[in-house]
């Protein structure tokens, strides 16, 4: 295995259980007609907040409704030619990771590392970043790492200087630890796969960071950088274009000119070392109820008209924005081949559309440039700042929980009933 093919999906689910049927029938709607080595999913808003925050049982519902789009999307497009295995689930409050590996190259697996930060308030999880590193036998049996990052930065049109420093404390912060991993291991029952320890994972206790080492990288998520740095005005709605796929629309051509993420990359004020390839899709945010109830049930985006007629598909209260993106470090000669870089289609759960890519990894060393180094040195307490944050989150999730869930309120309710009743049946007690 010389080469690594990688299907990569970053969506935001909008804290919503995604539509089996829907994501399934489009999720390799653009990469090759062959299985993939690697399905990798980039999730954001995986599930409301008391869910995600508290984490284990209560977000295994959702990961499992995204192992069975899986499924489904690799039998309708691949039949009976792939076998995925659920290699690796992880969570940073509501910013999830999947990795599925096809069971012939799980095998090549030397070893797993895995990071999360949170970049929200407190440094909690409700924006933050997961990733995984993942370390395959390449040519002359060297072992290559490939680094999966999913993550979801700060909202709102006027907050693109606190996007990059989002971005900075997640190279400061997200440090990657050797996880326990036994390849051979195959209970699909069991997720993540990982297990007794190798004696190349028992000896290493490096901590190393988004670019340090460096790697092949790919950074996939809600970036949040819009095409305007103040929110639109009542009236603004009106001139948006319909959502074509015509990337020559002379509407696009204008909210792209303003895209804060290409400007800020121009500049050299987020996402160092990384690029893109080109976007030829519509804004990928935010889509309205209106646009989501007509794709649950089957109905075109409109495709022509003026004013309302046209632009009933968006949000009126924010501009269209390419929010979704997915960026890679380029290695010269051993860089990356992308075959497709596409936005999937509106979806009945999200006012994000999904977007994936579908690329060859080299499993080779990469020629970087000799004066290619980290944009951010690695905190020294950053496992201690990660501690204090979950413990937050924990406090906020049990809150959130018990407050904006159904389960939570019946939970309440009883536990007030059996309060009152315990003290009633006391105070009768005690007049007798």
């Amino acid at each position: 295995m010389s080469n690594l093919t990688t299907h990569i999906t970053t969506f935001n689910c909008g804290r919503a259980l995604p539509s089996t049927s829907h994501l399934a029938n489009e999720l390799f709607n653009n990469s090759p007609t062959f299985p993939p080595d690697l399905i990798v999913l980039c999730l954001q808003e995986i599930a409301p907040i008391g869910y995600a925050f508290l984490g284990g049982s209560f977000l295994a519902p959702y990961f499992s409704r995204f192992s069975t789009v899986v499924h489904d999307a690799v039998s309708k497009r691949f039949e009976s030619n792939a076998d995925y295995t659920p290699l690796l689930v992880r969570n940073a409050g509501m910013t999830g990771l999947m990795v599925f590996a096809r069971s012939d190259v799980k095998e090549r697996i030397r070893w797993i590392e895995t990071a999360e930060v949170g970049v929200g308030m407190y440094e909690m999880g409700n924006k933050g970043a997961v990733g995984a590193r993942l370390g395959f036998a390449g040519e002359d049996d060297e072992t290559i790492p490939v680094t999966f990052v999913s993550a979801h930065l700060a909202p709102m049109e006027d907050q693109c200087e606190r996007r990059n420093a989002d971005w900075q404390s997640i190279c400061e912060a997200l440090v990657f630890t050797r996880e326990d991993f036994d390849a051979t291991h195959n209970d699909e029952d069991s997720q993540p796969l990982l297990n007794t320890a190798s004696a190349e994972s028992r000896n290493s206790t490096s901590e190393h960071t988004l670019f340090s080492p460096l790697s092949h990288v790919f950074f996939a998520g809600d970036l949040n950088y819009r095409t305007a740095d103040t929110p639109p005005s009542t009236t603004d709605h009106q001139i948006w274009p319909h959502p074509t796929s015509d990337p020559n629309h002379p509407s696009y051509r204008d909210l792209w000119a303003n895209d804060q993420l290409n400007r800020e990359l121009r500049n050299k004020n987020t996402l160092h070392l990384l690029t893109e390839a080109p976007v030829t899709f519509p804004p990928t945010y935010k889509y309205s109820k209106a646009a989501q109830n007509a794709a649950k049930h089957g109905k075109p985006l409109p495709s022509g008209g003026t004013g309302e007629q046209q632009t009933w598909s968006w949000a009126k209260h924010r501009v269209p924005s390419w929010c979704d993106r997915i960026l890679f470090l380029a290695g010269g000669k051993a860089d990356v081949d992308v075959h497709s870089y596409d936005a999937l289609s509106v979806q009945p759960t999200s006012d994000h559309r999904p977007v994936t890519m579908s690329v060859t990894i080299p499993l080779k060393w990469p020629k970087f440039a000799a004066d290619m180094k980290p944009p951010f040195k690695m905190r020294s307490d950053w496992r201690e700042r990660r501690a204090a944050a979950r413990r937050y989150e924990v406090l906020v999730g049990i809150a959130s929980y018990l407050a904006l869930t159904w389960e939570g309120e019946a939970l309440l309710v009883a536990t007030l009933a059996g309060i009152l009743g315990g003290y009633v049946a006391l105070r009768a007690m005690l007049a007798a």
